[in-house]
């Protein structure tokens, strides 16, 4: 019960298309009475039109008939036209809030779910509710219309006939029961099948290079052969059952046929009933059994919409861990001082455990700081807690003397530039790229963003200069260049923060070196973090931040910290000396 109401609940979304939503319907019961009033009228041309040999009759009843047809004809090309309008409309609005609300969500969040479940979830789920709500808009008032009038006009015909028809009915709609009932939890299995297959692409695409590299191409298709077979025997599984339903239906109507024929025949021979009459008759049992058929369809789709349902819901239902404050500081201009004050985090939506404790420092606006440790030591992660993408489990972060938890998020972010350690590139034009934090830069500041990145020279290269179109996943770009455009990108942005997560990994020295300078002397006013694991990277920074296993192990000068530091001299002793010279 609790996930038909889910399903419900996704129908909200037909209100802004009400109109086409009621006027569907009504079309379909404008088709139906036209389809219950046909077998009549036959019943009565052959009844009185060809047992009278009436032949003005017959020609007046067969045009009624025309025209009734075609009423029915306009009718069900009505219906069908404006509940695809409204149902593709809903669709199409469920998915745009699904894309809004995945991108509202916190990294807490991401952790929980797998990209595989979220493409299948935004594409194959909200697909069928799209046809759940089409069916619905069809079927909701077809069905029993056609049925409950049929039913009446088979009683009207004959009472003694519509006993058998009767008898049918329960014994077909406890066999679909039971054939759906069985086939339901198959559904929920099928779309977990269905994100296996996306996932197991989705990283096979996007690790093609590394499969080819390794030779491991056989190994790939051997996985997603087994995520297939086990897809592909699933839905069989599940359409095996749903199949028995049409046989078993053209058995119980052939066996209804055979009975009706039988003892109306027998009622004919005794001028009981008359043979346009059994025609009808038969008509309208067909329609019964039909429309059960039809029942049990619209049942079936809609039971494996109700996982669908539920797999959207579940989205729209996660809440999230970094919210707005209710009443945001708006502050026009911040300098970019940043403060840590007993700052403790643990990943697993704070359950696990802590990588961050009691971390306390204090960075000026203005200040170039290098935050320096080994793999796994916390870095990443205090540049995460800077820019809010979780928020801590214990202290405060402060930028400007106010807790960054009193900003907006919009605010908050614009003053921050954050590059990741893995760049991520859209297929777009280099120009673009670069514009994708500031939409409104010229093509100076764009230009003067690439030149401190060190990236200028390579671009205006290619032909197209900044006009060069990067592929998808940036494949005709190396790791240096990606890594120089990602930089220019956030530079553009001209944020009083910068955070630069190990951004210079795949760059050259010499290269690294001219960055660094450039940042130094002409982003005076920035305060720049360099998260690194190189010494060099940290030797010209105003201030050295040295973690150590989630701690803050040292902070000072490169000339204080070789002197007093454990950690830092071991760092620095454990790298080429000349790198650092």
């Amino acid at each position: 019960m609790r996930s038909v109401k889910k399903l419900i609940k996704l129908l909200r979304y037909l209100k802004p298309y009400k109109k086409w939503a009621v006027l569907a319907p009504l079309l379909i019961i404008l088709e139906v009475i036209m389809d219950l009033l046909l077998p009549t009228i036959m019943a009565n041309i052959v009844n009185n039109g060809i047992g009278n040999n009436d032949l003005n009759y017959i020609i007046l009843n067969i045009g009624l008939m025309i025209i009734l047809s075609i009423i029915g004809i306009l009718g069900g090309i009505g219906s069908i036209y404006f509940s695809a309008l409204a149902s593709e409309s809903a669709t199409s609005d469920i998915r745009e809030e699904l894309f809004r609300k995945i991108n509202s969500l916190s990294f807490f969040n991401f952790h929980k779910l797998k990209t595989g479940q979220l493409i299948t979830i935004l594409t194959n789920d909200a697909a069928i509710i799209g046809n759940v709500i089409m069916m619905s808009l069809r079927f909701v008032f077809r069905v029993p219309i056609i049925m409950i009038g049929s039913v009446i006009m088979a009683i009207i015909i004959s009472p003694k006939l519509s006993l058998i028809v009767l008898f049918f009915i329960p014994i077909i709609i406890v066999a679909i029961i039971i054939i759906i009932k069985k086939a339901f939890p198959y559904f929920q299995i099928t779309q977990e099948t269905v994100d296996s297959v996306n996932s197991v692409v989705r990283e096979n695409l996007a690790g093609i290079r590394v499969v080819k590299s390794f030779v491991m191409e056989d190994y790939e298709i051997q996985k997603f052969e087994q995520v297939n077979e086990k897809m592909k025997d699933v839905m069989i599984t599940a359409m095996r059952l749903l199949v028995l339903a049409m046989p078993l239906m053209m058995l119980f109507i052939n066996l209804a046929t055979v009975f009706i024929l039988w003892h109306g025949g027998k009622m004919v021979i005794f001028e009981d009933m008359q043979i346009g009459s059994i025609m009808a008759f038969i008509q309208y049992l067909t329609n019964i059994l039909t429309t059960i058929l039809m029942a049990s369809m619209a049942i079936a789709v809609t039971t494996r919409s109700i996982v669908s349902a539920n797999r959207i819901n579940e989205i729209f239902d996660l809440t999230e861990d970094v919210k707005n404050p209710e009443y945001p500081i708006d502050k026009n201009e911040i300098k970019g001082k940043v403060e840590f004050q007993n700052v403790s985090f643990a990943y697993q939506a704070g359950s696990g455990d802590l990588v961050l404790k009691d971390i306390n420092f204090s960075v000026q606006a203005g200040t170039k700081v290098a935050i320096l440790g080994s793999t796994g030591s916390g870095k990443t992660t205090i540049s995460s807690l800077i820019a809010r993408f979780y928020d801590p489990v214990k202290g405060t972060v402060l930028i400007d003397d106010i807790d960054i938890q009193e900003y907006s998020l919009e605010t908050l972010r614009k003053n921050i530039s954050v590059v990741f350690q893995q760049s991520s590139l859209f297929s777009d034009t280099i120009i673009n790229n670069i514009k994708y934090g500031n939409p409104g830069a010229t093509l100076e500041e764009v230009e003067r963003a690439a030149k401190i990145a060190q990236a200028h020279e390579f671009i205006i290269k290619y032909p197209e200069a900044y006009d060069y179109k990067i592929e998808q996943g940036a494949t005709n770009l190396s790791g240096g260049q990606k890594q120089r455009l990602s930089l220019a990108r956030a530079l553009v942005m001209d944020s009083p923060i910068l955070i630069l997560d190990d951004t210079t990994s795949a760059i050259d020295m010499k290269t690294e070196m001219k960055i660094r300078k450039a940042l130094k002397t002409k982003l005076k006013n920035k305060t720049v973090f360099f998260i690194t694991q190189r010494i060099a990277t940290a030797l010209d920074s105003d201030q050295i931040i040295v973690l150590d296993d989630g701690q803050v192990s040292g902070i000072g000068t490169h000339e204080t910290l070789i002197k007093n530091n454990a950690v830092y001299k071991s760092i620095y002793n454990s790298q080429l000396t000349k790198e650092v010279v």
